[in-house]
């Protein structure tokens, strides 16, 4: 069985990559194989891509739910095992225990959407990795991992695409 092989295509405009993301599939690539780096933040739908729903927001909301169970045990249980009862008032007071609730409810999401892009952005990376200095002035590179039978079809895919250059990166530390 042939080995794999990775190729990087720069390119200068957003158009010309769409070109390319829509002619590597033809050739039989698939859609995990080929990812995107660039400076700038393209939607999918500039890239002619088909929407990528994420399961993003559970992260967050399991946070702001366990920081909310905080801080239920931390006012209710405050109340329960030191109880001062203040001018024949309740034992449980609402007002007061609401900024607790609010604060710590707010911490819990604030940690779920912290970790979460810390999870989704595989971060901190240690390995090396593919990168070229032009995507900070404005390219974009086209990554696609194939099978080795496929370079030519390829790079003549990429490069009829518009690429400005296409070779085999290497690995570097970031």
């Amino acid at each position: 069985m042939p080995g794999r092989m990775t190729l990087m295509g720069l390119y200068t405009d957003v158009a010309l990559t769409a070109e390319a993301l829509d002619k590597l599939p033809l050739l039989g690539l698939r859609e995990e194989d080929m990812s995107l780096m660039m400076g700038v933040p393209y939607t999918e739908k500039m890239l002619g891509r088909a929407r990528i729903w994420e399961r993003a927001p559970w992260a967050p909301i399991l946070g702001a739910l366990a920081g909310l169970g905080a801080a239920l045990a931390l006012t209710a249980g405050t109340q329960l095992l030191y109880p001062i009862r203040v001018g024949g008032r309740s034992l449980f007071t609402i007002p007061p225990s609401l900024v607790v609730i609010f604060e710590l409810t707010m911490l819990g999401l604030i940690l779920g959407t912290f970790l979460n892009m810390l999870w989704k952005d595989g971060f901190p990376s240690t390995r090396p990795q593919y990168y070229d200095h032009l995507i900070n002035h404005g390219r974009i590179a086209l990554l696609c991992t194939f099978d080795m039978r496929y370079e030519s079809d390829v790079r003549r895919a990429m490069m009829d695409a518009g690429a400005e250059r296409i070779d085999e990166p290497k690995r570097r530390p970031l």
